[in-house]
């Protein structure tokens, strides 16, 4: 085969390179592997995470008086408020576009507006357990994985705390009667 024919070749195969790579389905580690794509991913899920935690606590101060959820709340305020804005001022993340929020965030932000009492609690709680369980699986993989010396670091350095949250908020999903 000669240049040309391998050549048009390979330029018949490109349409189709795309679909055979969907084959598979994505995962964290597909989504923080690769040059650039992965620091940008873990920014983008890392910043939506916490924003959820900010808003969805705030929600939750705004209607709840059990007082172990309110201080959990009133913790996961100041931590991912502290996160974000470490996260922010670092040269490595402000370059990149990160995401305040996605569809599924706003969607139980308003799932938890729609619920009073126990019922609040409940939802805020198996929400914080969700998202704190996401996030580990996310700062894991980036503190393993990432490509960004700086950024891979501040995965290390919260993760822990990450986990810790996680604890707290599977400690309070029964919570007792006021």
């Amino acid at each position: 085969m000669n240049r040309r024919s391998l050549f048009l070749a390979g330029a018949m195969l490109l349409p189709a390179m795309p679909l055979m790579a969907q084959d598979r389905p994505t995962t964290v580690l597909d989504l923080l592997s690769g040059t650039g794509v992965g620091a940008n991913v873990f920014v983008e899920r890392a910043t939506i995470g916490n924003n959820f935690e900010i808003q969805s606590s705030q929600i939750l101060l705004e209607k709840s008086t059990h007082p172990q959820i309110r201080q959990f709340a009133e913790d996961m305020i100041a931590a991912h408020t502290a996160m974000g804005t470490e996260l922010r001022a670092m040269p490595e993340a402000s370059t990149r576009q990160p995401s305040t929020g996605d569809d599924r965030m706003q969607s139980k932000l308003a799932s938890l507006r729609n619920h009073e009492g126990d019922e609040l609690n409940r939802w805020y709680v198996q929400m914080q357990v969700e998202a704190h369980e996401e996030a580990a699986t996310l700062y894991e993989s980036f503190a393993q994985n990432g490509e960004v010396p700086a950024l891979k670091a501040f995965a290390q350095k919260h993760l822990p705390a990450i986990r810790m949250h996680l604890q707290r908020a599977q400690a309070l999903q029964a919570p007792r009667a006021e």
